[in-house]
């Protein structure tokens, strides 16, 4: 437990929120994909109403939002959030083994 006012960083912790954050952006894949889907779909079918246009542009400014924010959540992509975790994970690690090493140098 950390020290009131201290900071306690436990890479596993950091690596297992990088996992979830992996899992909601696997788990977001179909239903964004459905939901762009099924605008593009309406889209279509109504092509001969006054809103065809508005669908078209709703499908792709939706999908596309809702795809980059589940990219940006986890998956694919080195950007992702829970590539984030990750690399902070390792960047807390590396620290803390530098710091050991000079520590026993002495």
């Amino acid at each position: 437990m950390a020290e009131s006012g201290s900071i306690n960083v436990e890479p596993s912790e950091l690596r297992a929120s990088a996992g979830a954050a992996d899992a909601i952006g696997d788990n977001l894949r179909k239903p964004v994909d459905k939901a762009a889907a099924d605008t593009r779909s309406a889209s279509v079918t109504m092509n001969k109403w006054s809103i065809t246009a508005e669908l078209d542009r709703v499908a792709n400014d939706w999908g596309t939002a809702l795809h980059d924010l589940r990219k940006s959540i986890g998956g694919e992509g080195g950007d992702s959030e829970a590539e984030r975790l990750r690399r902070t994970a390792d960047g807390h690690e590396f620290n803390e083994d530098l710091t050991a090493q000079s520590f026993a140098a002495v």
